[in-house]
């Protein structure tokens, strides 16, 4: 959480009162907490991380579970505190996430047999012979 707070300009520490939160950093920290616990919970599964992380943030675990654990630091006098860059770096991210959700999605990786059925066709058509071309 605190990796994910200094990327946009925030850090924690001990103070009486909590900077103000914005939707964007809010966000921003229940996805990473909830990304880090389910590699925690399922270090051999990484494929299923992005996946998980994204169905908690739909149901709204994640923000739960993101906010109970500000309030327990908040118990311990630890808060939320905005350094001098959090406007820019807020900003940058919120022009980051708009870029995203406008970007058609990524291809899909081959698969093995798409690359070995290419890699055939391929060197077939090199080792074709060449017509009307002078040797």
């Amino acid at each position: 959480m605190q990796a994910e707070a200094k990327r946009l300009g925030y850090f924690f520490a001990q103070a009486d009162t909590a900077a103000t939160m914005p939707p964007v950093l809010a966000e921003r920290l229940a996805w990473a907490t909830e990304y880090r616990r389910k590699c925690y919970l399922y270090p051999n599964c990484p494929e299923s991380w992005e996946r998980q992380t994204t169905d908690s943030m739909s149901d709204g675990y994640a923000q739960e579970h993101c906010r109970s654990m500000l309030a327990a630091l908040a118990a311990l006098g630890i808060r939320l505190q905005e350094g001098p860059q959090a406007c820019a770096l807020l900003a940058a991210e919120e022009c980051r996430q708009r870029e995203k959700a406008s970007l058609p999605p990524e291809p899909s990786p081959l698969s093995e047999v798409e690359v070995s059925s290419f890699v055939d066709e391929f060197f077939t058509k090199l080792d074709a012979p060449k017509e009307g071309v002078p040797t």
